[in-house]
């Protein structure tokens, strides 16, 4: 009996001092805390505050197809960033502590999750402006670092909002049929093309333009003008005092005439690669000399009836006469800087006596021309900036007089003018304002040659 109540006592005293002694927990490692993911141009950085006493840490990444966190990377630094990720698509990360203590490696709970979706980064366009025209108001902008298109936004009163009224791939746009007078206000965004999605930028700066009221409507257009100089092109020889009188002291018959001459055609299928205008000088119902052609392009933007006052007369005379008549700006030789399309080009000195008409210039810096000069009226292109004959003129010359006029083009191949045609010349240009004669409806000053002879053809 005494036993058994030491024995108890016994149990009680271990119990006792159980319940008072300190458990021994092991230490284990915090977890990093205020993960955060900072998002790039398809990039995702993370970071997240130093956890105590760490030596490194490892990042999860959520497998999807496995369900499942996979460890992707080691790194002792609190920071890491993932590369080339696809844009769109949601990443999940987690983040684990190690510490070693007592020659033993510990790592700490996971962190919280986070998720991110990369976007690509789409700057929004700068140095947008705004020209306005007659009935149109044309939009440019600098080019965006990575952008595959752009919208363009124009405010509207009655939704109090910028709507979308185009997208393009160029750096410009312009807005037709605008009503005289009106103020326009714009926006572009960037767009750019992503692992199959399309994001955009913010809204560009505003920009406001005035569409001008037209004070003088003028008798043609740059295009008129131009689509007329080629009805003759490819079917009209050059012949000497062609298109003046009789007593060659200006236009004869046929340059004061609405429309071509069948006569024209009949005489130039007549002939062969041969042909020699020194043959036929003054056979002046056969064809066209340079100065005949240019005076029965300008009677037939002029006018809508035949026999009245024409406009031939001494090539070299022609720029500063017209100009003089009020119709644009006279240039001198020496003062050319640049060619427009329309442009009328004449020679200053009398034993070099030849005119002729720009369609359009080329960044090459070469002119595309359409004048008559042996062995007819043909559309031309000069040499470059540098003296090259394979400039972009020549080559688009001879693309149109090869495909349009093939006729022409098996008889008389040759489509190029040399340097003579870009240092010998004055130059007309038409004044396009409404004031004059003369007005750009289509646009035509802005376009390259290649654009004009498309929209020609």
């Amino acid at each position: 009996m005494k036993y058994l109540k030491w024995s108890l006592a016994v149990m009680m005293m271990v119990v006792v001092m159980t319940a008072v002694m300190p458990v021994r927990v092991e230490a284990k490692q915090n977890r990093p805390e205020n993960v955060k993911a900072v998002l790039g141009d398809k990039t995702v950085k993370l970071t997240w505050k130093s956890s105590k006493g760490a030596r490194y840490y490892r990042i999860y990444q959520y497998d999807p197809k496995k369900n499942n966190y996979r460890r992707v990377q080691k790194t002792t630094g609190t920071s890491y960033t993932f590369r080339k990720l696809k844009c769109g698509v949601s990443y999940r990360f987690k983040i684990k502590a190690y510490a070693i203590k007592k020659g033993k490696t510990i790592s700490s709970s996971f962190s919280k999750v986070v998720t991110a979706v990369p976007k690509p980064v789409v700057k929004k366009p700068s140095g947008v402006r705004a020209k306005a025209d007659q009935n149109s108001i044309t939009l440019s902008w600098e080019k965006a670092a990575g952008a595959t298109g752009y919208s363009v936004y124009q405010y509207s009163e009655s939704r109090n909002k910028y709507v979308k009224i185009a997208s393009t791939t160029k750096r410009s746009y312009q807005v037709k049929g605008l009503k005289a007078g009106a103020v326009c206000k714009f926006k572009v965004k960037t767009r750019r093309k992503a692992d199959g999605k399309i994001y955009y930028s913010k809204y560009s700066s505003a920009v406001e333009a005035k569409v001008p009221k037209v004070k003088k409507k003028g008798k043609s257009t740059l295009k008129k003008f131009l689509k007329t100089a080629m009805e003759p092109a490819g079917k009209t020889m050059y012949v000497w005092g062609g298109g003046w009188n009789e007593a060659d002291t200006g236009a004869g018959t046929d340059a004061t005439t609405i429309g071509v001459s069948p006569e024209w055609e009949r005489f130039f299928n007549k002939q062969d690669s041969s042909y020699d205008y020194n043959q036929t000088r003054f056979q002046i119902r056969n064809g066209l000399d340079c100065s005949g052609y240019v005076g029965w392009c300008i009677y037939n933007i002029m006018n809508t009836t035949s026999g009245k006052e024409g406009y031939v007369m001494k090539a070299e005379d022609m720029a500063s006469n017209y100009a003089s008549r009020g119709w644009g700006q006279y240039v001198s030789r020496f003062s050319v800087r640049n060619y427009m399309p329309g442009d009328i080009m004449s020679s200053s000195c009398s034993d070099c006596g030849h005119v002729w008409i720009v369609v359009g210039a080329c960044q090459d810096g070469s002119v595309v021309l359409v004048h008559s000069s042996p062995q007819g009226v043909q559309i031309n292109g000069t040499v470059d900036r540098y003296g090259n004959t394979s400039s972009e003129a020549v080559n688009l010359a001879t693309y149109y007089m090869k495909n349009y006029f093939p006729k022409w083009y098996k008889k008389y191949p040759n489509c190029m003018r040399g340097e003579s045609y870009l240092s010998h010349y004055a130059q007309m240009r038409w004044d396009v304002s409404g004031n004059a004669v003369m007005t750009d409806p289509d646009g035509y000053r802005n376009k390259t040659a290649a654009q004009i002879l498309q929209d020609l053809f």
